[in-house]
């Protein structure tokens, strides 16, 4: 049977923090200082979600650390008042780069059980100033920006995405120029690719920016028919995939690529698409995987070269096994 995502009744809203000046607070910090757990430079922000006439204020803290443990930054998520949220959450935490790609830091699952008990939500960031070659698309203008995606549940017992994924970032090396605009234009497209009888006109430089592999079948096409010939044909891929496979190289995102994981993971293989195999490894890691389809995705991720998607189900699996012994030995315990 095919993967199919996860459906979830819930609600998402999102919110973007950009934090000014970096280096001044990572510069305040004393590598010889013991920081836990009292770190002695933080930057706190506060945002609010309204769902369903409901008002939660949330509050996100960086914690500075510089020492031979760590460095970086480690986020402190929760409500401001402990009791205010009447459903399960959970808090995607992104990094938005230089070139607006939108990268995975990590999550925070907060379920509401009616207990007054305080959550430590952390999630590390553990070597943004220390990245060689990419301070300056990490931290443009010295400035980290921040994008959360809070999803509220309205089912009373969600199916909350693992904590304890596996991601590192990776500077895109088909990123460089802007072509969201492009997009929308269909009139000075100069290459028309058809996939499965459906046209698709791509604009060429675009294709040479983006997708170095495709550019190549294109050039070596028009090369043999001396550049007579502007139509290439693909029987690799279908049509819907291809759509969004063009949607990604121009904007650097798919809207809709949670439902169409898969395939495009497939796609992004076949084609080299780095940024967009990253993107598709963790939309299945939070949306697809299940104890029951881990085979089936580990051996998507063999077939893909997808590194990342191979680990995370790995050691999911690893933590299921675990979970399920302790269990077993608390109820032998209870029985004696």
């Amino acid at each position: 049977m095919p993967l199919k995502k996860i459906e979830q009744n819930a609600h998402k809203e999102y919110h973007t923090w950009k934090v000014e000046n970096m280096s001044e607070a990572f510069a305040k910090v004393d590598p010889d200082e013991d920081q836990f757990p009292n770190y002695p430079v933080k930057k706190t922000h506060y945002f609010s979600t309204k769902f369903q006439g409901h008002v939660v204020d949330w509050c996100v803290t960086l914690n500075f650390c510089n020492n031979k443990l760590k460095c970086g930054c480690e986020i402190i998520f929760d409500a401001v008042k402990k009791l205010e949220p009447k459903n399960h959450v959970t808090c995607n935490f992104y990094l938005i780069d230089a070139d607006k790609n939108k990268f995975f830091l990590g999550r925070k699952n907060r379920k509401f059980d009616n207990s007054p008990v305080s959550y430590c939500s952390r999630v590390s960031v553990s070597c943004l100033p220390y990245l060689p070659n990419t301070i300056d698309k990490l931290l443009p203008n010295d400035t980290m920006t921040l994008y959360f995606e809070l999803i509220t549940y309205l089912d009373d017992d969600p199916i909350f995405p693992d904590e304890r994924m596996y991601y590192t970032y990776y500077p895109d090396p088909n990123s460089s120029g802007d072509f969201s605009e492009l997009y929308k234009v269909q009139d000075d497209r100069d290459v028309m690719i058809y996939v499965q009888g459906v046209a698709f006109p791509v604009h060429k430089r675009v294709l040479k920016a983006r997708c170095p592999k495709l550019y190549e079948m294109v050039d070596y096409h028009q090369h043999m028919s001396d550049g007579n010939d502007n139509q290439v044909a693909l029987t690799d891929i279908e049509p819907e995939i291809f759509k969004r496979v063009l949607e990604f190289m121009y904007t650097r995102n798919v809207e809709d690529l949670d439902d169409h994981a898969v395939g495009l993971l497939e796609a992004a293989s076949n084609y080299e698409l780095t940024r967009l195999i990253n993107l598709c490894e963790q939309s299945l890691t939070s949306y697809y995987f299940t104890n029951e389809n881990a085979e089936e995705i580990e051996s998507l991720a063999n077939k893909c070269g997808a590194s990342k998607l191979f680990s995370n189900v790995k050691t999911l699996q690893l933590l299921h096994t675990v979970n399920k012994a302790n269990a077993i030995q608390k109820m032998a315990h209870r029985r004696n």
